[in-house]
């Protein structure tokens, strides 16, 4: 899908993805709590510069944040936590499926896992879409290794903290179990600041079309109007 008007897509950048990238309220939460126990001039400038520390989030956590924030505008898709929270170091790229939650309302609720690449390179379809980390091998694996399923679920048990999102994980694994562990859905997001071209996907989706009966499997392309290289800078300036 061709995002036009670069106008909206900068708007768009600098408020819902940069909030997902920066797990905003989070870390409003945070700071606030952290202030109460700054209880000297000394421990006050100690906090001012630990809030100052933030490191400057990399392309593809802005891919990550923009493909979840896409796909809970276009399909309802929901997010229980932000992955963020789980980093050890500052800059580290966290193994697993990119994005995984819930897609669905009531009894038609199930999980989704997702993997999400960002692309500039001119050839079509490009490269993050082939080889072992690639984004048709990553939706293979999904699709068919249960212990990945396991993993994802068990993540996803520990951080459902509502009764709305307990009650999600409850029926997405009911769903899962009676299936024989086939429903549930998986989605690629492929992010593009290149001219659309249907050969993108195409060949992979034909794919997954002739394939046995698996679980439900989405291909989306977006392409956007500003660089790859940019987004980090548009998304952290004021408008």
């Amino acid at each position: 899908m061709n995002i036009d008007d670069a106008g909206e897509f900068d708007v768009y950048l600098r408020g819902p993805v940069w909030e997902r990238v920066n797990d905003a309220e989070f870390e409003v939460d945070l700071a606030q709590d952290l202030q109460a126990l700054a209880t000297t001039d000394m421990a006050t400038r100690t906090l001012e510069s630990l809030l100052n520390s933030v490191v400057t989030p990399q392309d593809w956590e802005v891919g990550e944040a923009m493909a979840e924030c896409l796909l809970s505008d276009e399909v309802g898709a929901v997010w229980p936590w932000n992955e963020n929270r789980d980093r050890k170091t500052p800059k580290a790229s966290l193994p697993g499926a990119d994005i995984v939650g819930f897609i669905g309302e009531g009894d038609k609720t199930t999980f989704l896992f997702g993997e999400v690449k960002t692309s500039s390179h001119a050839e079509t379809p490009p490269g993050v879409m082939n080889g072992r980390s690639g984004l048709a091998h990553q939706i293979d694996t999904l699709a068919t290794a249960q212990s990945h399923h396991f993993t994802l679920i068990k993540w996803l048990r520990a951080r459902c903290t509502t009764d709305d999102l307990c009650a999600r994980f409850r029926t997405a694994t009911q769903r899962y179990l009676i299936s024989e562990g086939k429903d549930f859905a998986i989605i690629g997001v492929l992010l593009r600041d290149t001219v659309a071209h249907q050969d993108d996907l195409r060949t992979r989706g034909q794919t997954f079309g002739a394939g046995p009966i698996q679980p439900r499997i989405r291909l989306d392309a977006w392409y956007t109007p500003r660089p790859i290289a940019d987004w980090v800078n548009i998304a952290s300036t004021a408008a």
